[in-house]
């Protein structure tokens, strides 16, 4: 099973996958699957069978969206971003507004992303995927010099592993594993398809510090339980097991269980 049930508080919680299982890494193996097919037909496809493949990545959303065992990301969502990406900037080579306004667009919307990511502003998710999609749709607008088949391979590859390790070092650090987190990473890496090459190549490396940092500090994090956290799986063990204090042994234990279930490691437990 690649989700446990987790009891607490009179309500079933599915806790987050356990990355040492292989069924865990399906929906990564998926992703990429979708994503190189979806690639290959957009390369070898016309502007006019654009509207064929966005219907075959709709008939795919449908059918394999609400699969239980597949909420640890949405492999759809980031397939149809990418492919929506290249056609962004499969159109701006055609034509646009040669400006650098995309900068004045794109200043921002890096530096948001990567502040949320580390962790230093608050701002609500929802606001960061509208932020991405303005600044999308301002993009689409200005010039972009047309790159060859290589180095559109190359974007896109980044893109769908960016986004795979993003779903993945969630779960590391704040225990989610929620498929909603695949639109904010989306909004956070599309910048890898639509900007420019030292733009685009620019922010991947930040991305992966940021990454990096967001895990170093969330697994610093979760070395300690909180109190609140204690409170809650308390319910889980029993209170006369745990004021036994004559078997501490056999309560101990069942404690550190049920603080594993929650990926806390607390000492002195």
């Amino acid at each position: 099973m690649l989700y446990k049930p987790f009891y607490g508080r009179g309500t079933m919680h599915h806790a987050s996958p356990d990355l040492s299982l292989a069924s865990s890494y399906i929906p990564a193996c998926l992703c990429l699957g979708k994503s190189l097919a979806a690639f290959i037909l957009f390369l070898f496809s016309p502007q006019r069978g654009w509207v064929a493949l966005a219907c075959l990545l709709s008939v795919d959303r449908i059918l394999w969206n609400h699969a239980s065992h597949l909420l640890l990301m949405d492999a759809s969502a980031v397939c149809s971003a990418m492919v929506g990406g290249l056609m962004v900037v499969r159109t701006r080579g055609d034509g646009g507004i040669h400006s650098d306004l995309q900068y004045v667009v794109v200043a921002p919307w890096l530096l948001l992303s990567a502040l949320q990511m580390v962790g230093v502003t608050r701002v609500p998710r929802a606001y960061e995927i509208v932020v991405a999609a303005c600044a999308v749709s301002v993009l689409s607008c200005t010039y972009q010099r047309s790159d060859e088949n290589e180095v559109t391979a190359l974007r896109a590859f980044v893109f769908v592993f960016a986004n795979i390790l993003m779903s993945y070092v969630g779960v590391m650090v704040d225990d989610s594993g929620d498929a909603s987190s695949s639109y904010v990473s989306v909004s956070r890496t599309l910048l890898i398809l639509l900007g420019e090459r030292h733009v685009a190549v620019g922010w991947a490396v930040v991305y992966l510090v940021c990454l990096g940092y967001q895990l170093r500090g969330g697994r610093r994090g979760a070395a300690k339980a909180s109190p609140e956290d204690v409170c809650e799986v308390a319910q889980v063990v029993p209170s006369s097991s745990v004021a036994n204090k004559g078997g501490c042994s056999e309560e101990a234990g069942l404690l550190r269980e049920a603080l594993a279930r929650k990926g806390f490691t607390p000492s002195g437990v």
